[in-house]
């Protein structure tokens, strides 16, 4: 946006001091000129054409911008800003079976959801509405959102085209000045040809009348006769000084527009060079957070949030934490902010897989010291603030605030939590990334919090007095960070400790009373794989009446690839071995935990047909606070795609031991897909059989009916079977009603 008003600045410039150097080529003037002359002299000399072509190349050559009012600007904005929205909003409506989480309470029943999503541009500046609106409210508060955000992806495109724009209107003002320029050179050769011969001319006279001959000879013959094709005469008495005179004066003006052309030129070369740099860092990837020259300020703008937001409210972890409120965060050449203020939001939730209430809304030995516990609302307010880049070095200092720190009690705890403890910490973040040493960075974070009264309720202070004092609620993280382009490597060394008392409630994650060392790499061992190795110490730092006492060691790796468009892949494998005190027993449980998994896909053609291929595999070993659970799944898929129609096979395995009781599934499935001008259909059938032998059938009937280009219709009525994809449901629910039918309607802007 800036840009183009450079731009247009520099054309403005640029033509004002091309009108102002020649004000003696206005027409009056030059007619004026040549007028005063033929009354002098008999004319030899084409004054006439001369005139016309300097009349002709003084206009500049660079074209004034058009100026419309500020009223006139701002209805012009407004109306690209609302030709160029796009967009769509979903209203359904479902009855059915609940299948999104458990709740004996809201097992059956109608579920009303509304959700869009929207591009757009408030004065130029292009951004990006959401929102979702559903009355099941799942407890996991994101749910229900509203979200307005800048579009930084879309901004630095506009900023492109725009620079791209205003180059080529550039080279076309070279182009035309070139042209001029070829013009004046022919001029300026026209009348140098013209004064030497009138020159040579004037001395021949002399010569003649030194000697008192008279020259009669008329057969003489010189470059003075033709110029640039043009028969010049000068049998007739000139007086050879006011013409040279006269003639020079017109040559000074060509000479001074020739200069004013090479300056001009030089202008829009270094203009053009100019917005080529800009829209070389425009391209750069990490443009914004690098870029440490003169940046216009929306382009130093990147993230603006307001509605739901995931702002990172530490340097101690890479989590990011859900606030309903306004993030804000500022690169501004070296200086940057952040600003984030809203309502916390909870993340425990049971939904009806199981598996994922065993890995992310329970506590385990995976997760035990990056588990957010907060269970009601509380106002967070982060504001960091330094000098410097985030990837690159810098010194922040940050502060937060949580005006309420009602949370869930870590795992083991029987502490109860106050009805109100706001809570406060201060941060300093340092970064340094040194240019002897290609690809390091050394990072050094220090943290003090208030006082964590869920674990000592010994002292009474305040979140500040005990904020600014030698309780023990200090924070340190240190890490380093090497790349090695000849290996294809990244190594990462991190060391991190927060004392036993730190309330890290302020930062939404992490627990206290936790040391860690922690050791990361990755490898491109080649263009088809990328390698990454993990391994992790996590231990509590000191017995606490009442917490659990606990040591993990995590080792892990992963590989990932692909060849061609053809066959992608992936693997991971995660083992902790963990060592478990639980409170005030002497005991020492010890076990070993893993997450293995395995993924391929395979794309291809038969004939015309395209084939699709996967093979899935998973394996888990969990423990958590209360017991030792194993999932098992395999499964296949197989799919055929023409262009009105597409089919698709697949089988899937379930295996589950939880509490020493096992149960199994298996999952055959049929699925299809017919397209025609305005309508989809789909259909699907599954048969689920258990280890016990009981069986269970469903399937899904749905259509979409494209109307017109603004509005599009669904339904789709499907009926579940036991036990897919590790579902839960209460069972007498279940024999109720397993059934769901939605109503979708999509208008689209």
């Amino acid at each position: 946006m800036n840009h183009c008003t450079a731009y247009a600045g520099i054309l403005t410039l640029l033509a004002l001091l091309f009108t102002n150097a020649f004000p003696v080529f206005a027409q009056p003037t030059a007619k004026d000129t040549l007028a005063s002359t033929k009354q002098r002299v008999q004319q030899q000399f084409d004054y006439e054409r001369v005139g016309k072509q300097l009349i002709g190349l003084s206009e500049s050559p660079v074209s004034l911008p058009a100026k419309d009012s500020l009223p006139q600007r701002l209805k012009n904005r407004l109306v690209r800003d609302l030709n160029g929205t796009h967009g769509q909003i979903d209203l359904s409506y479902a009855y059915g079976l609940n299948t999104v989480f458990i709740d004996t309470a809201r097992s059956i029943g109608s579920i009303l959801n509304t959700s869009g999503a929207f591009s757009t541009s408030i004065l130029g500046m292009p951004l990006h509405l959401s929102f979702n609106y559903s009355t099941l409210r799942v407890p996991l508060g994101t749910n229900n959102f509203f979200r307005l955000s800048l579009d930084k992806d879309r901004l630095i495109e506009q900023q492109k085209e725009k620079i791209t724009g205003s180059i080529a209107s550039l080279e076309k003002q070279q182009d035309l000045l070139q042209k001029k320029k070829a013009e004046l050179n022919g001029m300026m050769g026209y009348v140098e040809v013209y004064l030497d011969a009138l020159k040579r001319r004037a001395e021949h006279e002399a010569r003649k009348r030194k000697s008192g001959l008279q020259d009669k000879a008329t057969g003489i013959t010189d470059s003075l006769q033709t110029v640039k094709g043009q028969s010049i005469s000068l049998d007739h008495p000139i007086d050879y000084q006011k013409e040279y005179d006269s003639v020079m004066r017109i040559y000074k003006r060509i000479t001074g527009l020739k200069n004013t052309y090479d300056s001009l030129s030089m202008k829009l070369a270094s203009s053009k060079e100019l917005l080529n740099s800009k829209l070389g860092q425009l391209k750069d990837p990490d443009f914004g957070s690098k870029t440490a020259g003169k940046v216009p300020f929306l382009q130093s703008l990147q993230t603006l949030d307001l509605g739901l937001t995931y702002p990172k409210t530490t340097a101690l972890s890479g989590q990011n934490v859900p606030l309903k409120g306004l993030h804000v965060e500022i690169q501004h050449r070296n200086y940057y902010l952040s600003v984030a203020t809203g309502l916390t939001l909870n993340n425990i939730m049971l939904s009806t897989n199981a598996v994922q209430n065993q890995l992310n809304y329970s506590q385990n030995v995976f997760n035990n010291f990056d588990f957010q516990q907060i269970k009601n609302n509380g106002w967070l307010t982060a504001v960091k603030t330094g000098y410097g880049t985030v990837a690159g070095t810098h010194a922040f200092i940050g502060i937060n605030y949580l005006t309420n720190t009602r949370f869930l009690a870590p795992a083991g705890t029987t502490v109860t939590q106050p009805a109100y403890d706001p809570a406060a910490s201060v941060e300093l973040d340092l970064r340094y990334v040194p240019v002897f040493l290609k690809g390091s960075a050394f990072d050094f974070v220090y943290g003090k919090t208030s006082m964590n009264k869920h674990l000592d309720t010994t002292a009474g202070s305040g979140a500040f007095q005990s904020l600014f004092s030698a309780y023990p609620s200090n924070l340190f993280l240190g890490k380093y960070t090497q790349s090695v382009s000849r290996l294809r490597s990244e190594f990462a060394f991190t060391y991190r400790r927060l004392d036993a008392f730190a309330n890290t409630t302020t930062f939404g994650t992490m627990q206290p009373n936790n040391e860690r060392v922690e050791v990361k790499t990755t490898h491109r061992i080649s263009k088809f794989a990328k390698l990454g190795l993990l391994y992790r110490r996590d231990a509590t730092l000191r017995a606490i009446s009442g917490m659990n006492k606990l040591q993990l060691n995590v080792a892990g790796a992963n590989v990932s690839g692909s060849y061609t468009s053809y066959l992608s892949y992936s693997f991971f494998f995660n083992y902790v071995h963990h060592a478990m005190q639980l409170p005030d027993l002497p005991v020492v449980q010890k076990g070993n935990n893993y997450l293995l998994g395995f993924n391929v896909n395979s794309n291809y053609t038969i004939g015309s047909t395209k084939a699709s291929s996967m093979l899935s595999y998973n394996d888990y070993l969990l423990t958590d606070t209360a017991k030792v659970n194993k999932y098992t799944q395999f499964g296949l898929m197989q799919t055929f795609m023409e262009r009105t129609y597409s089919v698709s096979a697949s089988y899937d395995y379930f295996y589950r031991r939880m509490d020493g009781v096992s149960t199994g599934t298996s999952v055959l499935g049929l699925m299809g897909k017919y397209t025609l001008k305005k309508v989809k259909f789909g259909a699907g059938l599954k048969l689920a059989s258990d280890f016990s032998g009981a069986n269970s059938l469903g399937g899904h009937l749905e259509a979409q009916w494209a109307l017109n280009r603004f509005l599009d219709l669904g339904l789709r009525a499907e009926r579940f079977v036991l036990g897919d994809f590790y579902r839960n449901y209460y069972r007498v629910q279940y024999e109720q009603f397993p059934y769901l039918i939605t109503f979708q309607t999509r208008f689209k802007i």
